[in-house]
């Protein structure tokens, strides 16, 4: 009896140490993938768009190496051009896609683009360089290890992005992963904070037959580039400057996936700028844009904004109606039939000094997707009577 009560004893025993060194290898593993598994669902929305928000920097020197004394860099947001959108696990830095790779995959690849004899003076970053890191641009994530960053390739010819990534919550951060050995003092780049623009004023569909009219922006000081008055009707954004008007399609950007939105490279940069002043454009959007780079979005039936150069304008509906004497009728004449006379281009301006108007005539007037848009490929001199036009040349 006496002995099975042991025997009996030593098998819980058995048991409960088993059941604790098993519960402490799970425990490490989750630890351990706590930081890719966070980043891997952050990014996992269908579309986010990540706008520069801070970089820091530090000194390396021959002989002590990279510093780690960390100062933030001086980049203004709007002198800062780069920006991520991350889609269904995907890295997009428009136009190009990048594909996720193991660290070892990745420092095979970065090895590659070096010679034999400079490979002794390439360097990874350490884990404590990358915390400290993290730490000045505010983040509270720590890795153990350096696979618990992202690391990417491009997806058409696999060249290694020399940034690392983990994200959590509204941050994406860019680790500079690797440096080389140099003879001289120099400040290098270690890092960026993006910021998702999801917390950003979002504006909803508006159909195109209710925000006709005549727009005003009371605080704009006019002048003959800049008349403070937009003029919209049927779908088209018209504007005078100096002798000319100036036409664009207002775009429902939601006839468009939002595949080929995250690959546009001319949307992702109009999206940034939105984001900048504090303005979501997304799939939802009604917004069109012009010839000097000015995104147009409309927040509702009455009211739009105009952003540019990290600026906003405010322009109010007034009317429903647009007076003869700010766009007259011979001008939409003028624009529709020259659509029509030239299949594939459209009409962008209309000018008129001492002769006939004069038509330039564009491959696109689509702002907001097309980087080609009013640009002039043509001048046709026009005549319009009885409500024909006529081409002179």
């Amino acid at each position: 009896m006496r002995k099975l009560n042991i025997f009996i004893v030593t098998l819980l025993l058995a048991v409960f140490v088993s059941g604790c060194s098993t519960r402490g290898k799970k425990s490490n593993v989750t630890s351990n993938d706590t930081v890719k598994a966070t980043t891997n669902k952050t990014i996992k929305a269908k579309s986010k768009t990540w706008t520069f928000s801070k970089g820091v920097s530090s000194k390396q020197t021959q002989g002590q190496g990279v510093s780690s004394d960390i100062s933030t860099s001086v980049v203004l947001k709007t002198d800062a051009l780069s920006s991520w959108t991350t889609s269904n696990g995907q890295f997009i830095s428009s136009p190009v896609k990048y594909q996720k790779v193991s660290l070892k995959t990745w420092e095979r690849n970065m090895r590659k683009n070096y010679m034999k004899s400079a490979q002794k003076k390439i360097h990874l970053m350490t884990v404590t360089q990358v915390n400290q890191v993290l730490k000045k641009l505010g983040s509270d994530i720590k890795i153990s290890k350096l696979s618990d960053l992202v690391y990417l390739k491009t997806q058409t010819n696999g060249l290694p992005l020399m940034q690392a990534f983990v994200a959590k919550g509204h941050h994406l951060y860019a680790i500079n992963i690797q440096y080389v050995d140099t003879d001289q003092t120099i400040t290098i780049e270690r890092g960026q904070v993006f910021t998702d623009t999801s917390k950003k004023k979002a504006t909803g569909q508006i159909p195109l037959n209710k925000i006709n009219g005549t727009w005003i922006a009371a605080t704009t000081t006019t002048s003959a580039n800049d008349t403070g008055k937009i003029m919209i009707k049927d779908g088209y954004l018209y504007q005078q400057r100096y002798d000319s008007y100036e036409r664009s399609v207002i775009q429902e950007l939601s006839s468009y996936s939002l595949v080929s939105l995250n690959q546009n490279e001319t949307y992702a940069s109009q999206k940034v700028n939105a984001a900048n002043v504090g303005y979501q454009l997304t799939r939802k959007s009604v917004a069109s844009g012009d010839s000097l780079g000015y995104l147009y979005l409309f927040l509702s039936e009455n009211k739009m904004i105009r952003i540019g150069d990290g600026e906003t304008t405010t322009y109010t509906k007034t009317s429903t109606l647009v007076a003869a004497d700010d766009l007259p009728q011979e001008d939409i004449t003028i624009f529709e039939q020259m659509d029509q006379k030239y299949p594939g281009e459209a009409a962008s301006t209309i000018t008129v000094k001492a002769g006939d108007p004069l038509v330039g005539m564009s491959n696109s007037i689509k702002y907001l997707t097309d980087p080609e848009a009013g640009q002039i490929i043509s001048n046709k001199d026009v005549t319009l009577e009885n409500g024909t036009v006529t081409v002179e040349n």
